[in-house]
């Protein structure tokens, strides 16, 4: 019997890096494709819900090649996404797996908080169902080798599926924007604290309300080959487990005599 799976992504339904991978997938013969993606951009809305207004959902009709795969719009979130086609969207399909992108750029290290791909893929982690996010770094010659990152991503998907993940865990994979013959492999690595250092620039005011447009720049914080970001700038995949909990542990240890926890 055919595995499941439901794709999602925050960068719109008929941005190129779902409809590649969705045709990749499909290509294998090895799964039964849903897709649920947001109606609009949705890149740094993090694990966002909709909870002040209704979600407006429209089944539409994927790209020629893909055509025959179920699909809807969401005027919502990843997140959104996640949570409507698992409960209404496809009531009599049970994902075996949730994969989310695969997303315009990088999402390693802090990145990973703001990002609306890891947040489909853990609201799905949420739901108990294994999930894998997929981004692809932002290239240095203007190409985006969307292909490529799909048929790479492919077998850590299969392999996932055929291995199993832990409960209430996902995959946070991140691919270099290079040709393939640059790409050095696959490694098992963690999230860092590199990330996009952000500031604002002024425009021109309307009105009586000043107006400001978000910019940002890589900057890495890392130096270890096992994290993340590192691991992509050096040319390899990256492939990070995450869990549902932001505890720190090595805190426990630091603060743990303090007086507070005395009396």
């Amino acid at each position: 019997m055919m595995k499941k799976i439901l794709i999602t992504n925050d960068d719109g339904l008929h941005a190129p890096g779902l409809t590649t991978l969705v045709y990749e997938l499909q290509r294998t013969g090895r799964y039964d494709l849903r897709v649920v993606a947001p109606e609009k951009e949705q890149s740094g809305v993090g694990h966002c819900i909709t909870i002040h207004w209704p979600l407006f959902a429209e089944k539409v009709a994927l790209p020629d090649r893909i055509s025959n795969v179920p699909a809807f719009r969401v005027l919502g979130t990843p997140a959104d996404c996640v949570k409507l086609a698992i409960t209404n969207l496809f009531p009599d399909f049970a994902p075996d797996m949730v994969v989310s992108g695969i997303n315009r750029g990088p999402n390693v290290g802090m990145n990973a908080f703001y990002s609306g791909t890891v947040g489909g893929a853990m609201e799905a982690c949420m739901n108990g169902l294994p999930a894998i996010a997929l981004s692809l770094d932002i290239p240095k010659n203007g190409m985006w080798h969307y292909g490529l990152a799909s048929e790479l991503c492919v077998p850590i998907i299969d392999e996932a599926m055929q291995v199993g993940l832990p409960p209430w865990t996902a995959l946070n994979v991140n691919v270099p924007n290079r040709a393939q013959t640059e790409i050095k492999g696959t490694k098992l690595t963690s999230q860092g604290k590199s990330g996009f250092k952000e500031f604002y620039v002024e425009e021109t005011a309307e009105g009586a309300r000043r107006k400001f447009r978000l910019e940002g720049e890589m900057v890495y914080r890392d130096d270890d080959p096992l994290i993340d970001a590192v691991a992509v700038r050096d040319g390899w995949i990256s492939v990070t487990p995450l869990g549902l909990s932001m505890e720190d542990k090595s805190v426990h240890a630091k603060v743990k005599d303090w007086a507070i926890f005395k009396s």
